[in-house]
């Protein structure tokens, strides 16, 4: 019996596929990785650039023989040592990197999205599916405390009736951004609804469970590189509606993500400036705050999700942190102590929902959702 716990407490070895230390992404996936103390990093293919991919010896840590050219001399030479691979790379054609790690039993964790393109989308659901291959997708936003007691708060309101999910940013047109090639050129699905509205769509799905039946989108496109940078998005139910903004053409805001839900017996509202707070309205114009402090939270007072003491606010770090360390407990013990995952299905789901909204602009109609696959 000691044994068997010893074992499943063990540290879990991954490598780390993409993300160099140039990626402002890949500092916060080793940061939380290393704050949890419960994973090592074996090895990595980081780059296609040789200058590149040697200087991530120093940022990981590992020795420089560890350090891979290709992921398939990677797993040639480690898949005996590594039980997880993190794959940072950018979505567009992650799925050759899944069909080699799943075909070598290694487990996936992906930065979101999971992948870019729908029909590749579907392929690897089936794929990794019909492999049993463990997956997990870090929506950061989903390990946020507030997030998760919102989740259960939401029969405080009665029946859903609409709500507004809005994430403004202003990067795309502030001079001292610094904007990656990559990001400048939309491929299908534009860059920005893989990046900002990945987030929203995955919030909606975390909170109600299910997927619009249709959308409508109206997309705006960045005058210098042609880009999409902007978009608005209406979205149809079956018993209630809501509408999305994600943009990075809003000067003034930094990365204002706000969650406002309206139901038959009042509302919530939740804003990323203030982590841990929800505001509940009932329907007699009462307002209450729901914080650590309150004794009838479930989420927000356990201390495990937090790093410090009340007063103290938790955000983007704190919530990565807690995504890794129910990471640990789902493959090490098949269970997570807090409900901040997406299954394999939830995640094709947002791909499907993101692509509809794309379509739906272009056509300038409203465009039904498809999601045949069953779970």
């Amino acid at each position: 019996m000691v044994q068997n716990l010893k074992h499943k407490n063990k540290k879990i070895k991954i490598a780390i596929i993409g993300g160099g230390y140039d990626s402002t992404i890949s500092k916060t996936h080793l940061r939380s990785i290393l704050a949890t103390n419960k994973f090592t990093i074996i090895c990595g293919c980081f780059s296609r650039n040789r200058n590149k991919n040697v200087k991530n010896s120093d940022f990981y840590k590992i020795p420089l023989n560890k350090v891979y050219s290709s992921i398939d001399e990677l797993i040639k030479r480690e898949k005996e040592n590594i039980e997880l691979a993190v794959v940072l790379t950018p979505p567009h054609n992650r799925n050759k990197i899944y069909y080699k790690l799943a075909k070598n039993k290694i487990g996936i964790i992906s930065e979101k999205p999971f992948e870019a393109n729908i029909s590749e989308a579907k392929k690897i659901y089936e794929f990794l599916k019909k492999r049993k291959t463990f997956f997990v997708s870090t929506y950061n936003y989903l390990g946020y405390p507030a997030i998760i007691e919102l989740k259960q708060a939401i029969r405080k309101i009665g029946k859903v009736r609409n709500f507004i999910l809005e994430m403004p940013q202003q990067s795309s047109i502030l001079k001292s951004t610094n904007i990656k090639k990559w990001r400048k050129k939309d491929i299908g699905v534009p860059n920005l609804h893989l990046d900002l509205a990945s987030h929203l769509v995955s919030i909606m799905i975390y909170i109600f469970n299910q997927i619009p039946q249709k959308v409508l989108g109206f997309e705006n496109k960045n005058q210098k590189y042609k880009y999409v940078d902007n978009c608005y998005a209406w979205l149809k139910f079956k018993k209630f509606n809501g509408q999305i903004w994600f943009s990075k053409n809003a000067a003034g805001n930094k990365n204002e993500l706000s969650i406002k839900i309206f139901g038959t017996k009042g509302g919530l509202k939740w804003k990323h400036s203030s982590p841990e707070e929800i505001l509940f309205n009932d329907g007699v114009g009462h307002s209450f705050k729901i914080d650590r402090l309150n004794p009838k939270t479930k989420y927000l007072k356990i201390s495990d999700l937090f790093t410090y003491s009340p007063g103290h606010p938790s955000g983007f770090l704190d919530a990565f942190i807690n995504i890794y360390e129910q990471i640990f407990n789902i493959y090490r013990f098949k269970k997570s102590k807090y409900p901040i995952f997406l299954d394999l299905k939830q995640n094709l789901d947002i791909i499907s929902v993101i692509n509809s909204i794309h379509l739906s602009s272009k056509k300038n109609i409203w465009q039904k959702v498809q999601s045949k696959i069953g779970r």
